[in-house]
């Protein structure tokens, strides 16, 4: 089968645009081009790729998942041909969520840097990442289970969570406290309040209050839970040592948002030294205190 490449690129294009007029300018082709390739990578494959709801061009599940496969090799062509191919990469970029740069990312860095100084280090929010993951970058996020996504990924943390407080609004709390109590007390939430609907409905109870303060990441909610504004659903895995140490009150040993994780992405042709970056991050332990001191002050 003659492979229809050029066809195959316009139908990357159409579906990251999410419009024939974006992907017709793009390739300085008419409109009317761009439809008659498609048309022809149908005919070709034997499959329908796009239909029309509306005015709107919907992409099929099949040619979903085609331009899912495609879009990695593509957008690798494109970085190899933007970079000069004459001076060597050192450069490794980081995209991390804020709330796991601190406990989790810099003490496994501090290795990292000793064992390898030749490379240079950029450390990003996640929120900075691109669409797109070059082969010298990584990014370290959460994801659900159902998580539909394009690159290699290697689990590092579990993201289940536990609904906990502080010891100040543990003490206005009616004892002992139940699920149903929780119903009325001030619930905090990241990103949505989809995460306590769910923990509810798991208890066979509804969540029928508005949402109070809705907090962009966990790291945020995690504040404002240690400063006493109220109950959060909060990452097992990263409050363990608050929960420890009495900053933080478990109300429930029911778990929510379950099959969330925290991983490590990367892109399928990524860089060897990415490799062997993620293999530090995740095999080795980080150092304890008294070796990072060492490691900082030397």
């Amino acid at each position: 089968m003659n492979h229809p490449y050029a066809a195959l690129h316009t139908l990357h294009l159409v579906v990251r645009f999410k419009s024939l007029k974006r992907t017709a300018e793009y390739l300085h082709l008419t409109e009317s081009a761009v439809s008659h390739q498609i048309k022809r990578l149908e005919a070709q494959l034997g499959y329908t790729l796009f239909y029309k709801q509306g005015r709107q061009l919907k992409v099929t599940p099949e040619g979903k998942k085609l331009a899912d496969e495609l879009a990695a090799p593509f957008d690798h062509i494109n970085q190899v041909l933007a970079e000069p191919t004459h001076r060597p990469n050192n450069t490794i970029t980081i995209y991390c969520l804020p709330s796991l740069i601190e406990p989790w990312l810099l003490p496994r860095l501090l290795a990292f840097k000793e064992s390898f100084p030749q490379y240079k280090l950029i450390i990003n929010y996640h929120s900075s990442a691109p669409d797109y993951l070059d082969e010298n970058s990584l990014l370290i996020g959460s994801y659900d289970k159902e998580s539909n996504h394009g690159q290699l990924q290697s689990k590092i943390l579990s993201g289940e969570t536990l609904p906990v407080c502080s010891p100040i609004y543990f003490e206005r709390l009616k004892q002992p406290v139940s699920n149903e109590d929780l119903l009325s007390a001030d619930l905090l939430h990241d990103h949505s309040i989809t995460g306590w609907q769910n923990w509810f409905s798991d208890r066979g109870l509804s969540l029928v209050q508005p949402s109070q303060i809705i907090y962009e990441d966990f790291h945020l909610l995690k504040m404002a839970t240690l400063a006493a504004q109220g109950i959060a659903l909060c990452p097992f895995a990263l409050i363990e040592e608050d929960l420890n140490n009495g900053q933080l009150v478990a109300l429930s040993e029911h778990k929510g948002n379950i099959g969330r994780y925290y991983a490590i992405e990367r892109n399928k042709f990524s860089h060897t030294k990415i490799a062997t970056l993620i293999e530090n991050l995740v095999e080795k332990k980080p150092p304890n205190l008294a070796t990072r001191r060492s490691l900082l002050s030397s």
